[in-house]
């Protein structure tokens, strides 16, 4: 299957997870905090029971954070001015997936489009949230630094643990950075 990202698009989200790092002054193998990098940002974070205080009926708020509703995160916005609400009963290891994902909309400045859309279906761009998967995934394991893990000798359980996040996103870094074929090379070259 050919992938939604344009060439070049995973090396610049590399350069874009190191540039937040920087800013942030965090070591390039250290966690990251995405409540950090929304404070950086000047992005407010709340639960979706916080929109009980604006006004959002309970019945609406036990909707969205349904098991059947698979609501994971959403990023609202106002004029240049962004929210980002996300579902707090999920694990830490998804929200801080979450809301890396939606961070990452913001950092790739992708445009603005109503959730929405006539008849009350969800509007979904492929490739936007395909580029923020990827980023998301960078911001928070960083190829470096997942490769300076395993190379270490870590688990893939334990490095999950380390960097927050779940198993199978750590496990996809790994993957989908090409961590593994280049250990493997390694060790067949010293072989």
């Amino acid at each position: 299957m050919d992938s939604p990202l344009r060439r070049g698009f995973k090396a610049d989200a590399e350069r874009v997870a190191d540039a937040v790092r920087q800013e942030l002054r965090l070591n390039p193998t250290a966690p990251v905090s995405c409540t950090d990098i929304c404070e950086q940002l000047g992005i407010p974070i709340i639960t979706v029971s916080d929109l009980a205080a604006s006004g959002a009926s309970l019945k609406s708020i036990r909707c969205i954070t349904s098991p059947e509703a698979k609501f994971s995160a959403m990023t609202v916005a106002s004029g240049t001015k962004r929210l980002i609400v996300y579902n707090p009963h999920h694990p830490p290891g998804r929200r801080a997936n979450s809301l890396a994902h939606e961070i990452s909309h913001v950092l790739l400045e992708h445009p603005l489009a109503p959730a929405l859309g006539v008849g009350g279906c969800r509007q979904w761009n492929p490739v936007l949230e395909a580029e923020a998967d990827w980023q998301a995934g960078a911001l928070l394991v960083p190829r470096q630094a997942a490769l300076e893990w395993m190379q270490t000798g870590g688990s893939l359980d334990d490095g999950a643990h380390y960097f927050g996040v779940s198993f199978a996103l750590f496990k996809w870094r790994v993957n989908q950075t090409g961590i593994l074929r280049h250990l493997n090379a390694l060790a067949k070259s010293k072989s």
